[in-house]
């Protein structure tokens, strides 16, 4: 059994023991102290030498150095009463202002159009008071818009039977398929004051093979010619080429299918580049599959269409419209989608 010696021979110890640990713990903190000290004297004396050995300066240099002077001389800081060292050296900005041509790294020509990615995207539905002022260009599968009842009486045609591109470039005497009317069309087309022009013609052309490069050029220049003779605020629309029956190409193989679909390739880049708009009607009159004609659609020559087809056109035109402030919409308007 423990007695009173033995407990405080237990107490004496520990309290030894604690007086130890504070000791230590005050060495420490007196180290601690002094290291600090040191190294703030170092970092004193460190700053205090010059930070380079200043260069000699050339006489070409002098007006730059000296004109670098004021804003590259670093000031005393205010609160130490030290100077600050550089980490960055100064830099002549007059050197950047320069002006010099830059080659052209991008290509600007569009390739590989694909014209399904181009057509006019659907936004909202224009009334039919829209077409009062459209003008309607091109051959005579065109001219059925104003031969059937599509909902476009007040709208204007210029469009005439067996026409191709070329007969619009070379002005020729033509019968109007709409009004019956014997005229030239870039006169028919001015004097109708569009605001819009809507332009279907290619069929004829394409009858003949392998003349996709006369037709284009023949296209790009009668667009440069309404450009000319319209006013500049005319909106110009491209139409897609629709398909025909597949049986048309036994007798006109250059109305193959797939061929006409490279050529609505090639009209969409047409569009891009001369600032025009495309609307890809075939999305509505062919088959997706293969672009053929619509069998509901047909007619005894594949070509054109019967009266439900081109209802279904003007109702795809009337629903594929590039947005303008004064045109009425059915149902909601979308300027909403550009905001107030």
């Amino acid at each position: 059994m423990a007695d009173f010696y033995t407990y405080r021979n237990e107490f004496s110890r520990r309290r030894r023991k604690r007086r130890l640990v504070l000791v230590l713990l005050v060495l420490l903190a007196l180290i601690c102290a002094v290291a600090g000290w040191f190294w703030q004297r170092h970092d004193d004396s460190a700053q205090a030498e010059p930070a380079q050995t200043p260069a000699v300066a050339t006489p070409a240099a002098t007006q730059s150095a000296a004109t670098q002077e004021v804003a590259a001389t670093p000031q005393p800081t205010p609160a130490t009463g030290k100077t600050p060292e550089r980490i960055v050296q100064a830099v002549d900005t007059a050197a950047w202002n320069t002006a010099t041509p830059v080659a052209q790294t991008i290509d600007t020509e569009y390739l590989n159009t694909d014209h399904r990615m181009i057509g006019v995207p659907m936004l909202g539905t224009v009334t039919n008071e829209y077409f009062n002022t459209v003008t309607f260009v091109g051959d005579s599968i065109a001219s059925g818009l104003g031969i059937y009842q599509t909902g476009f009486p007040n709208a204007k045609y210029a469009t005439y039977t067996s026409a191709g591109v070329n007969s619009f470039v070379n002005n020729m005497s033509m019968t109007n398929a709409v009004t019956k009317a014997t005229e030239t069309p870039m006169e028919t087309i001015v004097a109708s004051q569009p605001d819009y022009v809507y332009i279907l013609v290619g069929t004829n052309n394409l009858v003949t093979q392998g003349n996709e490069e006369s037709f284009l050029a023949y296209y790009e220049r009668f667009i440069d010619m309404l450009r000319e003779q319209l006013n500049p605020g005319v909106i110009l629309y491209i139409q897609a080429i629709p398909g025909v029956q597949e049986t048309v190409v036994q007798s006109k193989p250059g109305l193959d299918n797939a061929r006409i679909a490279t050529v609505n390739d090639l009209l969409a880049n047409l569009a891009l580049r001369k600032g025009c708009y495309f609307v890809n009607i075939r999305e509505v009159l062919t088959n997706p599959a293969d672009g053929s004609q619509v069998d509901d659609y047909q007619v005894t020559d594949g070509v054109h269409f019967n009266a439900a087809g081109y209802r279904a056109w003007a109702e795809y035109l009337a629903s594929h419209t590039v947005w303008n402030r004064r045109s009425v919409y059915t149902g909601q308007n979308p300027y909403y989608i550009y905001g107030a």
